[in-house]
């Protein structure tokens, strides 16, 4: 069984966690990419403005390992963006994350640095991801970036909800304090959709703030 993470980029929706052969992902293509549940719609969330202008910005530091000591998580993270059907990609592998790379990186000023995975797959069994609801609030989490930096989170909540109460417009919104969000599936599975029922979502603030 292979679960998918669907980020349905046109309203902020996240359905996902098909079983195998499901896709990845499934959205509509930029310049506005969201999670979302097929039944509930939030406020759009935008992939980075391609124009002359934001040109100026300097890009996002892409982060490419993720730790968290108490769980025993050491990940490796690939930055994704989307796939061919316009939908956003996540590592086949359940052993690896994926950065939404539309969004902020690390050391961000501002908005959540979003990160996900599969919570298990048909090649790698159980995902490190699985562990992510047993977090306790205060928890470290190390995320280095590709630039040789490293900033520590603290964990600060972890909720299990139904896909369609997932705040998509929360998890993925570029504005607000810096943050970490990290996202998988969870609760039981539906056979007879081919998804598990729930997102587990962890919330982690920058060590200091």
């Amino acid at each position: 069984m292979r679960s998918a993470l669907i980020l349905v980029l046109t309203l902020p929706m996240l359905v996902g966690c098909a079983a195998a052969g499901a896709p990845v992902a499934s959205a509509a293509p930029e310049p506005s990419p969201s999670p979302s549940s097929s039944s509930a719609a939030v406020p759009e969330i935008g992939t980075r403005d391609a124009s002359i202008g934001s040109a100026q910005t300097a890009a996002p530091v892409a982060p490419v390992r993720l730790t968290i000591p108490e769980l025993n998580i050491d990940m490796r993270v690939d930055a994704m963006g989307l796939d061919g059907d316009g939908a956003m990609a996540l590592p086949d592998n359940a052993s690896d994350a994926g950065w939404y790379k539309f969004g902020p990186g690390v050391a961000n000023d501002a908005g959540a640095t979003v990160m996900a995975a599969h919570v298990d797959s048909r090649h790698d069994g159980i995902g490190p991801f699985s562990r992510l609801k047993d977090a306790s609030p205060g928890s470290t989490i190390s995320v280095a970036g590709s630039d040789g930096s490293t900033v520590d989170y603290l964990v600060t909540e972890v909720r299990s909800v139904g896909k369609i109460d997932a705040p998509m417009a929360e998890v993925f919104d570029r504005s607000g304090d810096p943050r970490l969000t990290l996202v998988t599936c969870g609760g039981e599975f539906d056979s007879s959709t081919g998804h598990y029922i729930d997102n587990i979502i962890l919330t982690a603030i920058p060590a200091g703030t």
